[in-house]
């Protein structure tokens, strides 16, 4: 459960990242835009998400730190790439929802004994989440292709590594956990992600954003080869939130 926690506190720091960096977006955008009616509408819910992992959280009873130290720190400044650098702000909003959103639902999906409380919240978070996520999706297909050739090339190497470091942040539990439970450095390898079931869990999480990549021109010789070293590559979904029948959930 201290793990559960921990996720869930991570979850709501990002959606309190996400909030903010909504509110500096919103804030230069025309009058009668339907992109910040949109987004105040999101930044609402987001803020009711964030009640809603913190009170689960409490009824846990772990004090779960969350974040790591590093992401702490860089957390002010996150907010601030949404004036600038919409694109770049919205492929960090994917990488932080998509992995929570892909572990949730196979959780969801497989159906066994999960606590009451947990499944409550996960599945009010999967149904909300839906339509932030296809948002930020619709967002960079209509912004991506308007980006100049060299902006663009840049984002599409920009890409992939900001999906494995804000996927790492959320996923991998922070150094205390390991040092509290007294777990083995060699187990926290297998599990992210030297295991080639654990790097496939990885890949599954970046299905449908190696889809929206690919459809937007983000999917070049150089960037390939990123999503490689970045261990992210594989197959792109045919369609948004496909299920990997065949995946395995080590690192879930």
């Amino acid at each position: 459960m201290w793990r559960q926690a921990n996720v869930a506190k991570v979850g709501l720091q990002f959606e309190n990242i996400l909030i903010r960096g909504m509110m500096q977006y919103v804030f230069s955008l025309p009058n009668d835009s339907a992109e910040a009616r949109y987004c105040t509408h999101e930044s609402v819910e987001e803020c009711n998400h964030t009640m809603m992992f913190q009170e689960m959280v409490n009824r846990i009873g772990a004090d779960a730190p969350g974040m790591s130290r590093p992401m702490k720190m860089l957390a002010p400044f996150i907010p601030l790439a949404a004036g600038p650098f919409p694109e770049l702000f919205f492929v960090g909003v994917l990488a932080g929802e998509e992995p929570i959103d892909h572990i949730q639902k196979s959780i969801l999906r497989a159906g066994g004994q999960i606590h009451p409380i947990m499944q409550s919240v996960m599945a009010i978070h999967v149904a909300e989440e839906a339509r932030h996520i296809s948002f930020a999706h619709k967002l960079l297909s209509r912004r991506i292709p308007l980006m100049s050739r060299p902006n663009r090339f840049v984002l599409s190497l920009l890409f992939p590594i900001v999906m494995r470091i804000l996927c790492d942040a959320i996923v991998i539990p922070p150094k205390s956990f390991w040092k509290q439970f007294d777990i083995p450095k060699s187990v926290k390898k297998d599990l992210f992600w030297d295991l080639p079931e654990s790097r496939q869990t990885l890949r599954n999480y970046f299905g449908d954003v190696r889809m929206l990549a690919t459809d937007t021109g983000l999917m070049n010789r150089a960037s390939r080869l990123v999503w490689k070293a970045c261990k992210m590559d594989g197959r792109a979904s045919r369609f948004r939130s496909e299920p990997h029948r065949s995946s395995h959930n080590a690192a879930a």
